[in-house]
C-alpha cells in the first residue's frame, strides 16, 4: 500500500503543474487583453452603421460613368462633368469604405475582447478549486507528518521500556489540548510532550 503521504505529495505535484500551465495562459490572455484594449482606444469609428447600400450605389454609379467615359465619344463639357462627378462620388465612397473599415475593426477587436474574458472566467473557475485543493492538501500533508513523528517516537519510547513522564498532570487536560491546538493554529512550536497530550488519547 503507498504511504498516504506521498500520495499527497504527489497529487500536490501534479496540482502545481497544472497550475502552472493556467497561470501562464492567463498571463498570455491578460497581455493579449491589454493589447486589444489599446488597439481599440486608437480606432475613432463613428457609432452609427454604414448603409451598405449606399455603398453599392455609389460602386454602381461609377461603374456606369466609367462605361460612358470608355463607350462614347463625349464633348469635352461632359467629360470634364463626368470626370467631376467620379471624382466626388469617389470621395463619397472612399470615405463610407474608411467607416467600414473601421466599424468592421472595431466589431473584430471587441469580439475578440470579449472571447479573451470569457475565457479568463472559465480558466478562473477551474484554478479556484485547484488552488483550495492545493491548500487543503498541504495542510493534511503537515497534520500527517506530524502524526506519523508522533506515531514513529511513540513506538521508540516504548521500545525503550518507559513512558514519558509529562509535566502537566495537575493540569486540566481539556484546557492543555485547547492551549496546545491554539499554538498549532497559530504556527508556533510544539513539543513532542504537548503533541501526545493532543492525540494520545485519539491513537
Amino acid at each position: 500500500m503507498p504511504d498516504e503521504i506521498e500520495t499527497m505529495k504527489n497529487r500536490l505535484k501534479e496540482i502545481n503543474n497544472e497550475l502552472d500551465k493556467l497561470m501562464q495562459e492567463v498571463k498570455e490572455l491578460k497581455v493579449q487583453r491589454e493589447q486589444v484594449i489599446y488597439e481599440l482606444s486608437k480606432i475613432k469609428a463613428p457609432k452609427v452603421k454604414v448603409d451598405e447600400e449606399e455603398i453599392k450605389r455609389l460602386e454602381d454609379i461609377l461603374k456606369k460613368l466609367d462605361d460612358e467615359l470608355q463607350t462614347k465619344v463625349l464633348k469635352p463639357d461632359e467629360e470634364r462633368r463626368i470626370f467631376e462627378r467620379i471624382k466626388e462620388t469617389e470621395k463619397r465612397l472612399n470615405s463610407l469604405r474608411s467607416v467600414k473599415s473601421s466599424l468592421d475593426k472595431s466589431q473584430e477587436l471587441r469580439k475578440r475582447l470579449n472571447e479573451i474574458k470569457k475565457r479568463l472566467r472559465e480558466l478562473h473557475e477551474v484554478i479556484e478549486p485547484l488552488l483550495k485543493e492545493k491548500e487543503n492538501l498541504k495542510n493534511e500533508i503537515q497534520k500527517q507528518i506530524i502524526l506519523k513523528k508522533l506515531r514513529q517516537y511513540k513506538e521508540k519510547e516504548k521500545e525503550k521500556g518507559y513512558s514519558i513522564n509529562l509535566k502537566f498532570e495537575k493540569i486540566n487536560k481539556s484546557e492543555v489540548k485547547e492551549a496546545i491546538k491554539r499554538k498549532l493554529e497559530n504556527g508556533e512550536p510544539v513539543s513532542l510532550e504537548e503533541l501526545k497530550v493532543l492525540y494520545d488519547e485519539r491513537q
